[in-house]
């Protein structure tokens, strides 16, 4: 059961989640950015935003390293980076990610430095929670369904990865999941709402479902080709860009579609595995922006890239990282705060846990995010 329809069934309406959001999400409106404008054909008043989700702890010190900081290496012996490429202001990019390069130099890709929560929660499942709902408490509606419940616009929010969004669940707003998986499987049978009899719960969960399936069967059908000559990577992240890119050039793409990538959980031995990962990240969002290069009239569109947390400033034992605090995100698109969003933690200045102390709280860096999706 998706944890909409659970939501729904232990007796939570929609509305009802929406009146208790944590105080945090007003927060998420109203914010201006200073962005550098893209110089790319698009329809101008359509808007796309893009969350990829980096599951398992992305280590943001090793993907934009502070290699001039003698600290870094002394506290990573064997993980520091020693090819890594420069960026600005002492700070470099880990070599796997160079086919993102490109779109550094053309001002399509920046950093949000130092983002998350002061001692998150170093459970996976509760620090993802306190992301997707832009709350320390991890409770209530996801922050998009939240955002677009307050300003009363239209969905679908839909999820590609292969387990859904958290982000998008929980408000009013019709959250929905199209996995290119399902592109392939046979289509479910109807949902009639009228078999749930007297019961009001099972009735609404009967209609949402009916609604939703009518939706992805609209978004199957309006699906266009990937462009002519478009390498994609192999891979689940590899198969949601070409899958977002048919959604984009459809000229009926929903306002916001999600992208999943798990592997950044790195307490072994981390550095092969930590550059694998990256490196399909890279590979994935290059060929992502070619394909907008080539959709002709498409809609502006912003990419955000965020991980439930940092690794820890020191590599333990293993030669790996354990689970931390501050990270950093990647912002991609027509319209991006470049080169950076925020500032880097001191790596001498730690928390009480030695942790970096986050300087970018998330529900600040979506409040970036969110005014360009409402005012472009």
């Amino acid at each position: 059961m998706k944890r909409r329809l659970f939501l729904l069934s232990a007796g939570l309406s929609a509305a009802g989640l929406s009146a208790t959001a944590t105080p945090l999400l007003p927060l998420l409106i109203g914010r201006t950015a200073k962005t550098s404008r893209g110089r790319h054909v698009t329809s101008p008043g359509r808007h796309v935003l893009v969350l990829l989700e980096m599951r398992g702890g992305n280590d943001g010190l090793n993907t934009v390293a502070p290699v001039r900081d003698p600290l870094y290496r002394q506290a990573r012996p064997t993980l520091a980076l020693t090819d890594a490429l420069p960026l600005a202001d002492g700070l470099a990019l880990h070599p796997a990610l160079a086919p993102l390069q490109p779109l550094w130099r053309s001002q399509r890709l920046a950093f949000a430095l130092g983002v998350g929560w002061a001692k998150p929660n170093r459970s996976h499942f509760k620090a993802a929670d306190q992301w997707s709902t832009a709350s320390p408490s991890g409770e209530g509606p996801g922050w998009l369904a939240a955002a677009f419940d307050q300003r009363r616009e239209a969905g679908p929010l839909v999820a590609l990865g292969p387990s859904g969004s958290a982000a998008m669940e929980g408000g009013e707003v019709l959250a929905l999941q199209l996995s290119p998986a399902e592109l392939r499987g046979r289509q479910p049978a109807g949902f009639e709402p009228d078999r749930a009899g007297n019961n009001p719960v099972l009735r609404r969960m009967l209609e949402l479902e009916q609604a939703g399936q009518r939706e992805l069967q609209h978004l199957r059908k309006e699906l266009a080709p990937l462009p002519a000559g478009l390498e994609i990577p192999r891979g689940g992240l590899g198969q949601q860009v070409a899958l977002a890119l048919r959604l984009i050039g459809s000229g009926a793409c929903p306002p916001v579609l999600q992208f999943a990538q798990g592997g950044y959980d790195t307490h072994v031995n981390q550095a092969n595995p930590h550059s694998r990962v990256l490196g399909e990240l890279a590979t994935a969002l290059s060929a992502f922006a070619a394909g907008l290069e080539r959709l002709p009239n498409r809609p502006q569109v912003s990419l955000l890239a965020v991980s439930e947390f940092g690794r820890r400033l020191r590599e333990n034992g293993s030669r790996g990282t354990d689970h931390g605090a501050a990270s950093i995100a990647l912002l991609l698109g027509d319209q991006v705060p470049h080169p950076f969003l925020g500032s880097y933690p001191s790596l001498s200045n730690l928390d009480d846990r030695g942790d970096l102390i986050a300087g970018l709280s998330p529900p600040d860096l979506y409040a970036q995010v969110l005014q360009h999706e409402f005012t472009s």
